[in-house]
């Protein structure tokens, strides 16, 4: 049937997803004709966090860590455009609104805070994986982009609230001449940057338009500090704002795919529109 996602229990680098209960749900949950509601599948999710041991109101980072390794590696499946990511936000929005249950995960809360999630994500960060293979690199390459348009979804939807994570993904596309022009590594690079936009773009606008000078720490300057072509001072800012929508632009005709050219150009046009109607003094 049209529309249908066809998932498979393993993740990008063939390895098994843990759980096999979590896949059956989320496999039946994503699909457009599925009568499962998220909240359905958030409280059966819930019950699969092992109970504390001697009356402890605490629990260990094992299951969390597993749990959002396999979610992540369904949204690895789903293309960034197809609604079952949007389906798969909600699943973990409802795991937000469970009822407290007075148990911490480290410093976290037992559902409220989404416990080590924040960390998980971390260790996809640090870059796709290479492969001498062309057909194996489009796989990673593709996966990439979707668990990042995930992020942006999260974000947009108000499940998590990590600005630094867009900033980097769009000062590593927009603020580097890395990658050669008409390259399947400039096109990635800029489809994830764009992610950031089109999903969590008003999230960012609001920051923006609340506080377009923000006082930065030390540790924040460091971290977010412009790439090799971008001047300004950190964080997120007007002028920064500015430049990502005309290197969206510039960056758009060095594509090798109609794709990524069409989807830099929208959301450059996206900002140029958001900056007329929103960020305007």
């Amino acid at each position: 049937m049209a529309g249908k996602i066809e998932l498979q229990q393993q993740n990008i680098k063939g390895g098994i997803l843990s759980d096999e209960a979590i896949f059956n749900t989320l496999n039946d949950y994503l699909q457009l004709d599925s009568s499962v509601s998220a909240t359905q599948v958030a409280t059966a999710i819930s019950k699969l966090a092992p109970d504390p041991e001697n009356g402890s109101k605490t629990l260990g980072d094992g299951f969390f860590f597993s749990l959002w390794k396999d979610l992540i590696s369904i949204a690895e499946q789903i293309p960034y455009g197809h609604f079952a990511q949007d389906k798969l936000v909600k699943v973990l929005r409802e795991l937000t609104l469970l009822p407290d249950t007075g148990i911490t995960v480290g410093e976290s809360r037992l559902w409220i805070d989404l416990p080590y999630l924040g960390a998980a994500f971390r260790e996809y960060l640090n870059g796709p994986a290479r492969s001498k293979v062309k057909e194996e690199q489009l796989r990673i390459d593709q996966a990439w982009i979707r668990f990042h348009a995930f992020s942006a979804r999260l974000m947009g939807a108000g499940v998590i609230h990590w600005q630094n994570q867009p900033i980097w993904m769009l000062r590593d596309a927009l603020e580097e001449e890395k990658n050669s022009p008409k390259s399947s590594d400039l096109d990635r690079d800029l489809v994830t940057a764009a992610m950031y936009i089109e999903f969590s773009g008003p999230v960012l606008v609001e920051a923006l338009a609340a506080n377009p000078a923000p006082e930065l720490s030390n540790e924040n300057r460091r971290l977010l500090k412009g790439g090799s072509l971008f001047h300004g001072e950190p964080g997120l800012r007007l002028d920064r704002w500015s430049f990502w929508t005309r290197r969206f632009k510039e960056e758009a005709e060095k594509t090798s795919t109609e794709e990524a050219r069409g989807i830099a150009l929208r959301v450059a046009r996206l900002m140029e529109v958001w900056s007329e109607t929103r960020l305007k003094p």
